[in-house]
C-alpha cells in the first residue's frame, strides 16, 4: 500500500485515558519512520463517560454499548477507516457495534490469539489477568480455544486482589502503579505460572501500566502491542523490527 492509500487510524478511547494515550504512543512508537510525515493519520477520540463495562456485564449498570456507538459515528464523521478500542471489557459489545458501524474494528482479542499461536506455537496454557467482566464473558477463552489454547483463570479470591489492584483507592485507575498494584499481579502470576501457564496476558489495558516484563519469569503479551503492530500493518505502514513497548 502506497502512502497516498494509507488508511486513518481511529482510537475509541477513555476506558480509561492512560490506556488510551499510551496505545496511541505504541503506534507511533512502533511505527518505522524517518520523518514526521512519514507517520499514519491518527484520530483519538477519548470518551471517558462511558459506563464501566464490567459494572454494566455483571452487576446492571448502564449499558455502555450506545455511548460506544456514539463514538464510532464521532470516529467515521472525523475520517477514520481502520478503528481499535483499547479496552478489552468492552469487545463483549464488538459483535453489536461491528453492525451499527461501516469502520472496520480491529479485535484486540483476535490479533492476541493470533500472536501468541504465530509466536509461542508450542503454548497449550496461557493465564489471565482480567477484570472481572472479561472472565465472566470468556471472550478471552473462546478467541484462544479457536486456535486450541487453554485459558486459566485466577481462584476467586485472587481476582478480587486483581480488581482491588486495578480499581482501589490505590489501583492503577487511581494513578497508582507502584508495589501494591504491581506486587498483586505479580503474585497471581505466580499461581497461574504454578497451574500451567507458559505465558502470561495482560488482559486489561491498564495492568502493563503497572505490571511489566521485568516481574515475571514468563513471558508477558501485552495486547497493546500487539494490536498496535497489527494496525499500523493493516493501515499500510511498517512497523519497526522490534516491538516497542
Amino acid at each position: 500500500m502506497t502512502k497516498k492509500n494509507q488508511k486513518t487510524i481511529g482510537i475509541l478511547g477513555g476506558m480509561g485515558p492512560e490506556a488510551t494515550a499510551r496505545f496511541f504512543e505504541l503506534i507511533v512508537k512502533n511505527t518505522y519512520v524517518k520523518k514526521d510525515q512519514d507517520h499514519l493519520k491518527i484520530i483519538v477520540l477519548s470518551f471517558p463517560q462511558i459506563p464501566d463495562r464490567t459494572r454494566a456485564i455483571l452487576y446492571g449498570g448502564e449499558n455502555p454499548g450506545p455511548y460506544l456507538i456514539k463514538a464510532l459515528r464521532v470516529l467515521e464523521k472525523a475520517g477514520a477507516e481502520l478503528v481499535a478500542i483499547p479496552c478489552l471489557t468492552a469487545h463483549y459489545y464488538f459483535p453489536e457495534l461491528r453492525k451499527k458501524t461501516r469502520l472496520k474494528i480491529i479485535s484486540l482479542l483476535e490479533e492476541t490469539a493470533l500472536h501468541i499461536k504465530s509466536n509461542f506455537p508450542q503454548v497449550k496454557k496461557v493465564g489471565l489477568l482480567a477484570t472481572e467482566g472479561t472472565i465472566a464473558t470468556g471472550i478471552f477463552q473462546k478467541a484462544l480455544a479457536r486456535k486450541k489454547i487453554e485459558v486459566l483463570i485466577p481462584p476467586s479470591a485472587d481476582q478480587t486482589k486483581i480488581m482491588e489492584a486495578i480499581y482501589g483507592e490505590k489501583g492503577i485507575k487511581a494513578g497508582f502503579r507502584g508495589r501494591g498494584p504491581a506486587g498483586v499481579l505479580r503474585m497471581v502470576a505466580d499461581g497461574l505460572q504454578k497451574k500451567g501457564a507458559e505465558v502470561i496476558i495482560a488482559g486489561c489495558t491498564e495492568i502493563p501500566l503497572a505490571l511489566k516484563q521485568k516481574n515475571l519469569e514468563l513471558p508477558l503479551i501485552d495486547p497493546l502491542i500487539v494490536a498496535a503492530r497489527a494496525l499500523i500493518k493493516k493501515a499500510g505502514a511498517q512497523v519497526r523490527e522490534s516491538p516497542i513497548a
